[in-house]
């Protein structure tokens, strides 16, 4: 849609100025206001203003096209103190060119695709996954959708913690817990989390406990332990429970990785390559350190243990062996921030010619987040509340179609819908305070609203028509006058622009904004023009046509946020 315009005005401008002219897709902005009589396209002159200037000295003959173009008048304006470029359109070609059937996913140039590696979500294996591991995990997901959907080839990796001196303190607090097989396999992840923190907070108060735990880790990673084979269990329990929890969240991972990937050989080499760029240094303690710039840097603990960095350096190097990848993104909280600034500083001491690639995607921490009972809890628990607090909104509304007790699964893609989308409107690096009347609201801009204006669309074109009558409607622009429709088929000429300001700036909240604003529209146009009052046989397939664009946008975009559009609720 939006690239056919892209090109349309660039090849115009370039006449005008005499010089090749390219404009980026996330500058166009398809606007319509009832004052104006035709659509327009709207750009920031912001960088532009050579061009701006060269289209302000021509005259209308030389800046007007005829009409048989897309483009009917350019001109600049400005406003509030800014220069803009305004592109007045054709009503009836914008129309027919929005409402093209092409797949949503088809437009992209595969000339322009890059291979990209998105680590996310990498909780600790035999722990519950934390509440706190929710903002990885769903933007590191969206990153990966809308990159992929934009044409990029995509790595989700999950990086999962499974190895450190926490593993000798797990084994220990099983035998001193004495829990037998059975035991664990009733309730995996909790029962093991348990005997952890048992072996953690007596090992506080008793070294010789403390002294026993990291003997029984020395032995994992000589190889030598008898616990390796209940670790290798421990592994597997825990990624059962959390491609239950990652489904609910519609998350999806192309591998699992592992920390003990990373072992004594890997981390060798990585030790070989600091010290032929001679910025490995021995220290008297026995501590090995990276000089940079401004900062040392340790790698190597004086006991002889690499450190985290250490075991990140090797899993980078590994990774482009095996992907080729031109940018590596780390979707981890801000606090982390000197991690990733020393990993990416080291790998351009390597000369590693991808160092420039690496980039750490920051993000604000979620404050308050409890049950309504005040209890700090794990995911598992807040997405089982917001299902239970659903339930309980959809039982006193007059308007649901779904019988809650009955159908619980849609309350539960509910909850998480709403979960989902109030922490992706939030900017990325902002905290912010979890609210469960603010997340749960029926009315108002929310996960539910998104969810309960695609189940409209759905209702009415199942109602109304039916798949293979659409494919064979063809688009007639005069039968959408309408201020509404016309609104809505700006909205929907937005979406890629959209994606592609989303992605670059790697800001979930910008297209949950956009949806936001898109389900203004279509409910506006829903009001406006009704379906199956409308007499006219034409205007009421046009006004079909119209709406089923509008619900594959609306159920693209909330895939690419990680929801599960519903049909009913």
């Amino acid at each position: 849609m939006a690239q056919i315009y892209r090109k349309l005005f660039c090849e115009k401008v370039s006449r005008i100025c005499g010089t090749n002219v390219q404009i980026p897709i996330t500058a166009l902005n398809f606007t319509y206001h009832k004052t104006s009589p035709t659509p327009e396209l709207n750009l920031s002159a912001h960088g532009l203003e050579n061009i701006v200037e060269k289209i302000s000295s021509c005259t209308a003959e030389v800046c007007g096209v005829s009409n048989t173009d897309h483009l009917i008048n350019i001109a600049t304006e400005v406003r509030a103190g800014k220069k803009w470029l305004k592109l007045s359109l054709d009503k009836n070609k914008l129309v027919q060119t929005v409402l093209d059937t092409k797949p949503l996913n088809e437009e992209h140039n595969p000339n322009t695709s890059e291979t990209m590696v998105v680590e996310f979500s990498s909780p600790n294996i035999a722990k519950p996954f934390h509440a706190g591991h929710l903002r990885s995990t769903i933007v590191g997901n969206f990153l990966s959708n809308v990159n992929e959907f934009l044409g990029n080839r995509v790595l989700r990796l999950n990086y999962l913690g499974d190895w450190g001196t926490q593993f000798g303190y797990l084994a220990l607090g099983v035998q001193l817990k004495q829990l037998s097989s059975t035991d664990i396999h009733q309730n995996p992840i909790k029962c093991l989390y348990d005997a952890y923190v048992y072996a953690y907070e007596a090992g506080r108060n008793d070294p010789k406990i403390h002294e026993a735990a990291l003997q029984i880790f020395s032995r994992m990673e000589q190889g030598t332990s008898n616990d390796l084979r209940q670790w290798q269990d421990y592994r597997t329990y825990t990624v059962k429970e959390l491609e239950e929890l990652y489904q609910r969240l519609g998350v999806r991972f192309t591998d699992y990785e592992w920390e003990s990937q990373y072992g004594v050989n890997k981390i060798t080499d990585v030790l070989q390559a600091l010290k032929h760029c001679d910025i490995l240094k021995d220290q008297m303690d026995g501590r090995k350190v990276v000089e940079l710039q401004h900062r040392t840097i340790p790698v190597v603990k004086s006991d002889g243990s690499g450190m985290y960095l250490l075991r990140d350096i090797a899993a980078l190097i590994d990774r482009h062996k095996r992907f080729g990848f031109q940018k590596c993104f780390y979707v981890v909280e801000n606090g982390q921030s000197d991690h990733f600034a020393s990993l990416r500083e080291i790998a351009h001491q390597l000369h590693l010619p991808y160092a420039h690639g690496i980039e750490h995607i920051k993000f604000g921490r979620i404050h308050g987040m409890s049950t309504r009972r005040g209890k700090v809890v794990f995911l598992k628990d807040i997405l089982h509340e917001a299902q239970l607090l659903v339930q309980e909104k959809q039982q006193e509304s007059p308007n649901t179609k779904t019988n809650s007790k009955e159908n619980p699964e849609v309350c539960d893609i509910l909850g998480t819908s709403a979960v989902i989308i109030n922490d992706l409107k939030q900017r990325r690096m902002k905290d912010y305070e979890f609210n469960w009347s603010k997340i749960l609201r029926m009315e108002g801009d929310s996960g539910i609203k998104l969810q309960y204006t695609h189940c409209r669309l759905v209702s009415l074109l199942e109602t109304q028509s039916s798949t293979e009558e659409l494919l064979h409607i063809e688009c007639d622009g005069s039968s959408l006058t309408e201020p509404e429709a016309l609104d809505l088929v700006c909205q929907l000429a937005n979406f890629k622009p959209i994606c592609y300001q989303a992605q670059e700036a790697a800001e979930a909240c910008i297209l949950v904004a956009y949806l936001f604003r898109l389900c203004k529209s279509i409910n506006l146009a829903l009001k406006r023009l009704p379906v199956k009052q409308e007499p006219n046989r034409e205007h009421r397939q046009q006004r079909l046509l119209l709406f089923s664009k509008a619900k594959s946008v609306l159920h693209t975009g909330m895939e690419l946020l990680g929801l599960r559009p519903l049909k009913e609720m």
